[in-house]
């Protein structure tokens, strides 16, 4: 009977999870990863909190909980990473951390005797690359994702250069943070549990978190280490002589983290090869263009590509005095934008240029969580608990019926529904914001 107690909790934890723009899809591998993660009375906590920032009493009301209990019941799961307490103006709120970007990375970048990290890591490469469940929420007609390229600004030719706007250069992005510290990355982490060690860059000290208050979140709770600015800048230009790619928060205005990610390790990247279904979600603004008279056909793009998005056609010419019998080609439906091709590059073959069509990237993460929402059909589980009474309820199935219209009514309600209601929130958020 326990044991089934126990199942539900855990359901009832996953259901939670799922409001989130990124999810908790599937069955099996979710289950044990959660089970692995969160003690039963844990999620039964988690899988009753808000989805928005509440405070301890209000939590306290919510939960049935007494605010000094429920206080040393949250910090012992803040220092597991699976709630955030998040510090505005010396007033905490709790959140309930979604799996990407929060429980997933948090569980991994420390070493740590409290989950058997080992058993996780197999999980996590299992759900993430192996799986279709969890990538399938990155799948075709999603417009606005969690993540976003940033181009290496050494391989932007000067008279495109203009066109880098700030939060697309990783030194103004990491320069104006403020505050930064670094863990363990989460994918080098797994694939050292999975005796796939990374052997182009280091698994310590090499996930970047940017700003207030997450860097304080994760410092307090020993997650991250708090460094200097000037190591933070050392870090990027570290990854960009070992060819990473760097993966930046979607958003403009403070994100959060700036991951430097290989082709061998990232499970996102993993994932993208595996499932081809991604296409250049998370692409910049930019895209390689092979210059076909310096092209060698010498291979290095095409090794160095983390998504394998450049292949050797034969094609048999002269350059200069020599033959050569292969030329690189793009393939822009999967080019990611990051100019590693352009670093490996020793023939000046490759360029970096403007794509046609230029990606919206959210101003804040407030703005790309709703409007991620607002794409999936999902903001009435997000704004509207069902289980909060009647009120909630109804609003919840009204919201909800209008993103279950057909696909012409839909596009037509997302279009018209997204920039206004996305706008009406942020103005709201902004003035709570204000009041925290």
């Amino acid at each position: 009977m326990g044991h089934l107690s126990s199942k539900n909790t855990y359901m009832k934890l996953q259901d939670r999870l799922e409001r989130y723009p990124v999810g908790a899809p599937g069955q099996r591998t979710i289950y044990e990863i959660l089970s692995n993660i969160y003690t039963p009375e844990e999620a039964e906590i988690a899988s009753r909190m808000p989805m928005m920032f509440s405070s301890l009493k209000a939590l306290s009301k919510k939960l049935g909980i007494e605010k000094n209990a429920l206080e040393k019941k949250l910090n012992k799961m803040a220092d597991k990473g699976i709630v955030m307490d998040l510090r505005f103006r010396d007033k905490v709120r709790y959140l309930l951390s979604p799996t990407m970007v929060g429980l997933f990375e948090f569980s991994m970048m420390r070493i740590r005797d409290d989950m058997d990290q080992k058993r996780l890591s197999e999980l996590f490469h299992r759900y993430i690359v192996e799986e279709p469940a969890f990538i399938s929420q990155f799948g075709e007609g999603i417009q606005t994702t969690l993540f976003r390229t940033l181009v290496h600004e050494k391989t932007i030719a000067p008279e495109n250069y203009t066109e880098v706007l700030d939060w697309e250069r990783a030194t103004h992005v990491v320069s104006e943070a403020g505050r930064w510290a670094v863990g363990i990355c989460h994918c080098r982490h797994v694939a050292h549990h999975l005796d796939r060690d990374c052997n182009v860059f280091p698994m310590e000290n090499t996930c970047l978190t940017l700003g207030e208050p997450v860097v304080d979140y994760l410092t307090r709770h020993n997650i991250a280490t708090e460094i200097e600015k000037s190591q933070a800048l050392d870090l990027i230009a570290q990854s960009r002589e070992s060819l990473m790619v760097h993966t930046c928060d979607n958003v403009q205005q403070r994100p959060a983290f700036v991951c430097n990610c290989c082709g061998c390790c990232c499970e996102i990247m993993l994932a993208f090869k595996n499932f081809k279904s991604f296409g250049n979600m998370f692409s910049s603004n930019f895209e390689a263009v092979v210059g076909n008279a310096a092209c060698t056909g010498c291979k290095k793009c095409n090794k160095a590509c983390p998504v394998d998005a450049i292949d050797m056609t034969e094609q048999h010419r002269t350059v200069g005095k020599k033959k050569y019998k292969f030329l690189a080609r793009v393939n822009k439906d999967l080019c990611l934008g990051c100019g590693v091709c352009v670093l490996a590059c020793k023939h000046d073959a490759m360029k970096m240029a403007p794509r046609p069509q230029r990606r919206i990237i959210p101003e804040s993460t407030f703005t790309r969580i709703l409007t991620m929402a607002v794409e999936q059909g999902t903001v009435h589980e997000l704004l509207f608990d069902k289980n909060d009474g009647i009120t909630a309820a109804t609003a919840n199935a009204l919201l909800g019926a209008i993103l279950s219209l057909s696909p012409a009514k839909r596009l037509l309600a997302n279009q018209v529904f997204k920039s206004r209601f996305v706008d009406f929130m942020f103005s709201r958020a902004q003035k709570q914001e204000k009041s925290i």
